[in-house]
């Protein structure tokens, strides 16, 4: 996110707003997308409700303010992936009125005190071991996300994946270079392609699943779920032979209850094609 130094900050398509209430200036720095900081929440959060928050939630026996530690990347609800972009608008030792507005135009409100920053890394500072560090936390917390809030899932998956895409061709690393072998890096990242391929399932972006499993293609044991995203991809698009020879790379498919279930619509609907096309030409021909 762009630095800022204001009394007023807005990103009016998340729907977040920061104003400054007070600073007690310590240094000219603020938190970045790797960092940990230790900050305080100085009152009780309003309008809140039923939304998980591991910060923000309360019951009466809370006390404030109240300090929490937060690994930036590790949020797993989207209330606490607002609340880590609005920490790294707030410089340290600033105290700031923080709201989030609902697609409802509902606000959650509640304050906010940076009180230290643990550590503050600069990622295009970090060698490819760290690198892959950060890339795991946003895997896993984009794992933890997917079934709820696969949007925000995708974007934990994307993030991830860019900072690994810098390091191809992946052969080239290894662990007395870069204090990582290439193939560690490569299987992050094709779990990556793997997981973005099953958001773009959910969206039904077909084309965007063909294209983050291209490795499938190269692969030599590629991963069942890679390749049964790969396959249902390519089956919605009607690619039915490319469908069927994509599970094909799947051994004993046929007793996987999944694979199974595919390949006999894969059949069935290849089978209505090859008819309906049949009666159409017979029309043109009649």
């Amino acid at each position: 996110m762009d630095w800022y130094i204001g009394t007023e900050w807005k990103d009016e398509k998340r729907g977040l707003c920061k104003k400054v209430l007070g600073l007690q200036f310590e240094d000219m720095a603020k938190p970045m997308a790797a960092s940990t900081v230790l900050f305080s929440v100085n009152n009780k959060c309003a309008n809140l409700k039923d939304r998980p928050s591991k910060y923000l939630e309360s019951d009466e026996s809370s006390a404030y303010p109240q300090q929490h530690t937060l690994e930036m990347g590790t949020a797993i609800t989207p209330v606490d992936c607002y609340v880590e972009m609005l920490l790294q608008q707030i410089m340290l030792g600033e105290t700031a009125a923080c709201s989030i507005t609902s697609k409802t135009g509902e606000r959650i409100e509640f304050e906010l005190k940076l009180e230290l920053i643990v550590k503050n890394p600069q990622v295009h500072k970090l060698n490819a071991a760290e690198i892959y560090e950060l890339a795991l936390r946003l895997k896993e917390s984009g794992v933890a996300m997917f079934k709820s809030y696969p949007k925000f899932a995708f974007d934990y998956f994307a993030q991830a994946a860019k900072l690994l895409i810098t390091y191809k061709p992946f052969d080239q690393l290894t662990k007395k270079s870069n204090g990582i072998n290439g193939t560690t890096v490569e299987a992050l990242f094709v779990q990556l392609q793997t997981n973005l391929a099953a958001c773009m399932l959910q969206e039904e972006r077909y084309e965007h699943v063909i294209y983050h499993t291209e490795f499938v293609e190269r692969a030599e044991s590629p991963t069942e779920k890679s390749i049964y995203r790969r396959a249902l991809a390519y089956y919605h698009m009607k690619e039915f032979a490319k469908a069927q020879a994509t599970i094909e790379r799947v051994h004993d498919y046929e007793e996987k209850r999944d694979f199974s279930k595919l390949r006999d619509k894969i059949a069935a609907s290849w089978k209505d094609s090859k008819a309906h096309y049949k009666e159409v030409v017979q029309r043109m021909f009649s």
